[in-house]
């Protein structure tokens, strides 16, 4: 992933929520964050569908979420599982804070169904369109994080 870097003005922030739950508390209204607060990232990844995504994103970062003052996160989580209805992915926390929720794509609004979009440096399929909540885990050494998830495939 490309360093973040902050800018540019758009009017295209989600009117979805997205619950913190978990190891944490709190639910973001992505239409709520101030457009400063957005950072913009160049990423690509291979989506779960097969088809080939990349571009310029922007979004809420995911480690902005920990210093917000109605949210409250145990310091103890290692993983956060990304999920969307019917689809999450379990990463580690580092991955996470290192990713967006991306509310547009090349300067144009993500359509609704797919927006917030979790983009970050992971492995092809493993991005989340569309997602509803971030749940903040602590897994044990021996504790396998893909129990957590739910592919569909």
């Amino acid at each position: 992933m490309q360093p973040h870097e902050r800018g540019e003005h758009s009017d295209s922030a989600s009117r979805v929520a997205v619950r913190l739950c978990g190891l944490a508390d709190g639910t973001v209204a992505c239409d709520a964050v101030d457009d400063a607060a957005l950072e913009r990232v160049e990423e690509e990844f291979l989506c779960a569908s097969g088809e080939r995504w990349g571009g310029v994103w922007r979004g809420i970062p995911v480690a902005a979420l920990l210093d917000r003052p109605d949210v409250d996160i145990d310091p103890e989580a290692t993983h956060v599982r990304v999920g969307a209805d019917g689809y999450a992915v379990c990463v580690p926390i580092r991955t996470a804070l290192n990713g967006v929720l991306a509310v547009e794509r090349n300067g144009e609004p993500l359509p609704p169904a797919r927006r917030p979009r979790f983009v970050a440096p992971v492995e092809a399929g493993r991005t989340v369109r569309g997602v509803r909540e971030l749940r903040f885990l602590r897994l044990g050494p021996d504790e396998d994080p893909q129990e957590y998830e739910e592919l569909g495939y």
